[in-house]
């Protein structure tokens, strides 16, 4: 089977951020099927700057312009989504020809050229939902137009009606896509998944934190993106909580870069608090280290009904690396760590409850090492990479008709209702 997969923000771990694509594509070709990967240009990618090159038997191709940032504007985003839209729709000589599309967002404006290619191939899609767009730009004020959220809101809609299968990252996205009148038969939820050779307790190492002189410091760490959508003032609301408190040896560390960055430096500063670290955009490699090497991890999203719907990356690497998830998430994150008793909820209204979590695990270590295991344990038995990219492999092979593996995965070890497989 010849897959073309589309993946506007497509990155190695070499690069910086998630590498879902990247993971799933080489799974796939290890199952002897070929991946042509269309991307864009990203400074941090961990890709050769090259328009076509061959990474882990993946052939990736980047498609020419400005190189994509998470530090653009709205607007500067808006352009580099029009631009990909334009160029990958017009990638119409792929040899040999691909058996299947599969478009994966955001931003859902990928959905075009993945209906568009499909079509002049006369092959399924599968379009793959990340965030629940257009619903969180409007949620979060981002989208107000009325005459533009009336369109995005058709836009997806076609996209979903043009698509052979859906696939959500998580149960309350699938909700949301169910809600455009899908059919559930042909919504499949695949979550984020966790590495669990990259994170792991094995490569603990804390040396790895004496470059912010943490080493001695009972470390919360939050790796990702910046933006809004984090709402990591949180964050800084809960350290200066600890600050008042005299919790000297709490620190938290922040890693990656994004829109919001610098807001939150100049606050932090404001605030006169030396308990909290930013630790720049790191490859993804160095990032499993570190926080395989921290103390407790923290998912944060900002206080919009929308984001209860997430799948974070960092969720499922602080799963398996074996620390305590902390996550202010009132939707599935929740239910998963409190459920398997592998971290706590803090109500993302009131950091104070942040900090008391952070206390109550360095001052309780037999909580901290109960809590730990059991986030291991979650990674292992329902979330593991390998599982997933069996189970998105599956529904490729499903789609196109190869062959099916669905009736002999095991569905019993996931949440119930979690990884429902789409039929016809």
């Amino acid at each position: 089977m010849h897959v073309l997969y589309l993946h506007q923000y497509f990155g190695t771990r070499d690069g910086v951020g998630g590498t879902r694509s990247f993971e799933f594509a080489r799974h796939l070709v290890a199952r002897g099927h070929t991946v042509t990967m269309v991307t864009a240009r990203r400074a941090d990618s961990g890709l050769a700057d090259v328009r076509r090159q061959h990474v882990a038997g993946i052939e990736v191709v980047t498609l020419g312009g400005r190189p994509y940032s998470n530090l653009l504007s709205t607007r500067q985003r808006l352009v580099e989504f029009a631009r990909f839209t334009v160029r990958a729709t017009l990638v119409r000589r792929c040899e040999p020809p691909p058996d299947i599309v599969i478009a994966t967002s955001t931003p859902i404006t990928i959905g075009i050229p993945g209906v568009l290619l499909a079509r002049h191939y006369g092959v399924p899609l599968v379009f793959e939902v990340r965030d629940l767009w257009p619903r969180a730009p409007i949620e979060m004020g981002v989208l107000r137009n009325r005459l533009g959220i009336r369109a995005a809101r058709w836009l997806e809609r076609w996209i979903y009606r043009n698509a052979r299968t859906v696939i959500a990252l998580s149960p309350g996205m699938k909700e949301g896509v169910l809600s455009t009148g899908v059919p559930p038969r042909r919504v499949v939820v695949i979550p984020n998944a966790s590495d669990m050779d990259l994170f792991s307790p094995a490569v603990r190492d804390r040396t790895l934190l004496d470059r912010w002189g943490l080493r001695d410091a009972f470390v919360a760490v939050h790796a990702g993106s910046m933006g809004r959508i984090n709402g990591l003032d949180y964050l800084i609301d809960a350290a200066a909580e600890l600050a008042r408190r005299g919790e000297d040896g709490i620190q938290l560390l922040i890693l990656g870069d994004g829109g919001m960055r610098r807001a939150l430096e100049d606050r932090v500063g404001a605030l006169h608090l030396r308990n909290v670290t930013f630790g720049g955009a790191l490859p993804r490699a160095a990032v499993a280290a570190i926080v395989s090497s921290s103390d407790a991890a923290i998912t944060s999203v900002a206080n919009v009904p929308v984001l209860a719907t997430a799948s974070p990356n960092k969720f499922f690497d602080g799963l398996a690396a074996g620390i305590p998830a902390l996550v202010n998430s009132p939707g599935w994150l929740r239910d998963l760590v409190t459920e398997h008793d592998a971290g706590a909820y803090v109500d993302v209204a009131h950091p104070g409850q942040l900090a008391d979590a952070l206390v109550r695990l360095r001052d309780d270590p037999e909580l901290w090492a109960k809590q730990g295991r059991h986030a291991r344990a979650l990674a292992r038995a329902t979330f593991s990479r390998q599982q997933l990219a069996s189970r998105f492999t599956a529904v490729l092979e499903d789609a196109v008709g190869a062959r099916s593996d669905l009736d002999r995965i095991d569905d019993h070890q996931a949440p119930e209702g979690l990884l429902p497989i789409a039929r016809t």
